[in-house]
């Protein structure tokens, strides 16, 4: 085998032992996308059941014009709400901007469309403006050929 052969062959071989990572990254070229989007679910998820205890333990005297106490002013559940918010807020920017190369990343980013625009599914489908109308029906397409259902509201 010619020396430059030999020397070819090495050099793939170091290349392959140095970035074990890159093979990875050709077989699945949405992987943070797929890892941004995991991350937007579980933290939507703990917002979601945040809000749902905050309806729950609503005080109808507090709406009623009563003076808050200051147990209520200043909630834990308040203080998580907004800390998850400060970290949906570069997950999401993160989504919209990575390109997706697949359809299992296409379906991440209408997953997040979808809760971006969830005011698109208060009505049916045929009460919407034609723009709307489009806009959620591509979304819905988008889930379903991607496997991925909507989130919960919207289903």
């Amino acid at each position: 085998m010619p020396a430059i052969h030999k020397s070819r062959i090495a050099a793939g071989v170091k290349r392959r032992r140095t970035s074990p990572n890159q093979g990875a990254a050709r077989m699945d070229p949405d992987a943070m996308l797929v890892a941004l989007g995991s991350k937007f679910e579980a933290l939507s998820a703990e917002l979601a059941a945040l809000q749902k205890s905050k309806v729950a333990t609503f005080s109808p005297a507090a709406a009623c014009g009563e003076q808050l106490n200051s147990e209520t002013a200043v909630s834990p559940s308040s203080e998580r709400t907004e800390a998850i918010l400060a970290l949906l807020d570069p997950i999401e920017r993160a989504i919209m901007a990575t390109p997706a190369a697949t359809v299992v990343g296409l379906g991440v980013k209408a997953r997040h469309a979808a809760h971006v625009l969830s005011h698109y599914w208060i009505d049916s489908t045929d009460a919407l403006d034609w723009d709307v109308r489009a806009v959620r029906l591509l979304i819905e397409s988008t889930c379903s050929v991607a496997g991925v259902g909507l989130v919960p509201s919207q289903q």
